[in-house]
């Protein structure tokens, strides 16, 4: 059986659906020293995590066969007692968390899946599911799966953030309907309008608590220097049934096409069970220039109005799923935030772009603001320089929320995630790597708490 498993996955990683390559494709970041090498990577280094220092024994194993990409990443972390790190061992999920991922292709094949850690997630246009990571919090990070399947008429992408219990989980089914008539089929701007339905499913039970920020619901207990120390909730204001859901319709198409520009629009509808709906439009647009730099734009306009929240699965969704340490001017579940977001009719806007400058420079990222909610836009951001002086890589990611005006977009804070890497491989055999992630985790309590983790390290490569 799993040989014709395997057999049959071959086959349609083979068989092109026959639709003309899209400039889309190029929109994808290089891979650094410590993700591009094909064999065992044996290591130590020094990982400190909120100032507290750790001895560190990295092993880390990359290799393909044909299609299929596997990597592995496992550390022990020593204290300087002699004790293994406690957050590092917490059952046997944390043993699972050393599949890096397992791959079939690549993201913009016909055929392709990924197991393991998700980054930048997207399903559809990004109305729902948007640059979703579900390894935002390292301590947290979960074994998900992605994939995507492209038949030309018809196909399908999905995700589950977490392969071993119900958590997020969305899928798109699409068509192109004309394909279907071969004389309408032939119409190079018929065939290609795509429909799609989605459904994106939060089985988290704290997906669907309405936790207002104050009494009677919660009570805030303080610091002597008025610093909030803990949050206690009493209860939830309001019950939703469980799985939280979200719906939504889209209609795309693709206005022109050449080796050099591409322009398409789209439109969808999405509903949030037991809130409201909402209309986002978009347009986006693809550059081609001197063949060695790329530029893609993106620009949406959400129509919705109360209870409505567009991109809502985003880069920070994990954090803000439940946070029973925030300030008492922050939601403590983000549908909560969903639950309030009221005061008539609301719009909002998207705007992204991807820039490779002769693959020196690479830089994505995006903007959301919502008219109807401020203080509260959202910006991601990622960069990469493949190619500094003596070799050298960096890659930079950085997201931040609750963003209220130009002089807010950078802090490294409670409303900010990053990661940061700068790797050097001075020979094959030998890879220099430092690691700065900013991010959050939960505390034995189940109290959420920002973390900040650096750790430099040097690996030894066998190739094989």
């Amino acid at each position: 059986m799993t040989k014709i498993t395997f057999a049959l996955l071959s086959i349609l990683a083979v068989c092109r659906a026959g639709q003309a390559q899209s400039l889309l494709d190029r929109m994808h970041l290089p891979q650094s020293p410590s993700d591009a090498y094909r064999g065992l990577a044996l290591g130590a280094g020094t990982t400190i995590v909120d100032g507290e220092p750790y001895f560190l024994i990295h092993a880390a194993p990359q290799f393909t066969l044909g299609p299929w990409g596997f990597g592995f990443d496992g550390n022990i972390r020593i204290s300087p007692e002699g004790q293994l790190r406690k957050e590092d061992w917490t059952g046997a999920y944390s043993y699972l968390r050393w599949i890096n991922y397992v791959s079939f292709q690549q993201p913009h094949d016909d055929f392709y899946f990924r197991v393991g850690g998700l980054e930048h997630a997207t399903i559809g246009n990004g109305t729902i599911v948007s640059d979703y990571w579900n390894n935002s919090s390292y301590d947290n990070r979960r074994i998900g799966f992605a994939g995507r399947l492209d038949l030309g008429l018809f196909g399908a992408e999905g995700l589950t953030s977490d392969l071993f219990q119900r958590n997020l989980v969305a899928v798109r089914p699409f068509v192109r309907p004309f394909q279907i008539v071969p004389i309408l089929g032939d119409i190079w701007f018929l065939s290609h309008i795509e429909v799609g339905v989605t459904g994106a499913f939060d089985f988290d039970t704290n997906a669907t608590r309405i936790i207002p920020n104050h009494e009677p619901y919660v009570t805030h207990y303080y610091n002597a220097d008025s610093t909030v120390d803990s949050i206690v909730i009493h209860r939830d204001s309001a019950t939703i049934p469980s799985p939280l859901v979200t719906l939504g319709a889209d209609l795309s198409m693709m206005l022109w096409q050449s080796a050099k520009t591409e322009g398409h629009l789209y439109a969808d509808y999405v509903r949030f069970e037991k809130f409201n709906d909402g209309i986002i439009i978009g347009a986006r647009t693809s550059f081609n220039l001197l063949d060695s730099v790329f530029l893609d734009l993106k620009a949406e306009r959400s129509l919705f109005k109360n209870q409505f929240l567009p991109n809502y699965y985003n880069s920070f969704y994990e954090r803000d799923r439940f946070d029973n340490q925030a300030a008492m001017d922050e939601y403590i579940t983000k549908v909560t935030l969903l639950a309030d977001s009221a005061g008539g009719n609301g719009n909002g806007f998207r705007a992204g772009a991807f820039i490779n400058y002769y693959d020196n420079i690479v830089l994505q990222g995006t903007y959301l603001h919502l008219d109807n909610l401020p203080g509260n836009d959202l910006l991601d951001l990622e960069m990469a320089l493949p190619h500094l002086p003596y070799g050298m890589f960096l890659r930079v990611h950085y997201a931040r929320k609750n963003i209220n005006g130009p002089s807010d977009l950078f802090a490294l804070d409670d409303r900010s995630l990053m990661y940061g890497e700068l790797s050097y491989r001075p020979w094959n055999w030998l890879i220099l790597t430092a690691v700065e992630r900013w991010t959050f985790a939960v505390d034995d309590v189940g109290h959420l708490h920002t973390q900040s983790i650096f750790e430099p390290r040097a690996d030894v490569v066998i190739t094989f």
